[in-house]
């Protein structure tokens, strides 16, 4: 098991690298589209379609990224209503929902990048498998950390004592306050406490 969350981490640290390179092309194409067209008033065809392309291999992966952080936007008041046993039962119920969405994004993604490997794009005169392929890769990242996280959820809830849920808990409720309040502390050391 050690073995396979290292290789995970390994993944998600690669996927961080490709999202910030994929973010540093699109900067260069639409500054270098920017200036060619207000400079030399000439346009690259291929760019905006370039850019297009990366941003969806980029929203795909960061959205790989955040789910390996179970960092997506929620709403958590009803788990944080009920005791740490229940909250952990909800939270496999929403990881299989999450696994029925990733599912149905990996086959309809497979059947679109499958149909769209016939068309070729306009700018850069490429097969649109290659756009399309994002998304049902996307969609095996994302299950594939949450398949992790379910198997951590699982384990938790029946092989844990009540008093170390109720430990984790208070430490992951605290996370955030305590990233908020050491990004403050260095906010006030760099301005000098202003």
């Amino acid at each position: 098991m050690k073995r396979m969350i290292g290789l995970l981490r390994f993944i998600e640290r690669l996927e961080i690298r490709v999202c910030n390179l994929l973010l540093f092309g699109m900067t260069l194409i639409v500054l270098l589209q920017v200036f060619s067209r207000y400079l030399f008033n000439y346009s690259f065809v291929w760019a905006e379609e370039l850019v297009r392309y990366l941003m969806i291999w980029m929203v795909m992966i960061g959205a790989a990224i955040v789910q390996a952080k179970n960092d997506h936007i929620r709403i958590d008041f009803l788990p944080t209503l009920v005791g740490p046993r229940l909250r952990r039962i909800m939270e496999t119920l929403f990881r299989f929902c999450v696994l029925a969405f990733v599912l149905i994004l990996v086959i309809k993604g497979i059947k679109v990048a499958y149909f769209n490997r016939l068309f070729e794009s306009s700018g850069l005169r490429i097969s649109k498998l290659w756009p399309m392929i994002a998304l049902p890769l996307g969609g095996v990242l994302i299950g594939i950390y949450t398949t992790k996280a379910l198997i951590q959820d699982v384990y938790r809830l029946f092989s844990w004592p009540l008093e170390k849920l109720r430990e984790e808990d208070r430490r992951s409720a605290m996370d955030p306050l305590q990233d908020h309040a050491s990004s403050n502390r260095e906010t006030d050391s760099a301005t000098g406490g202003r």
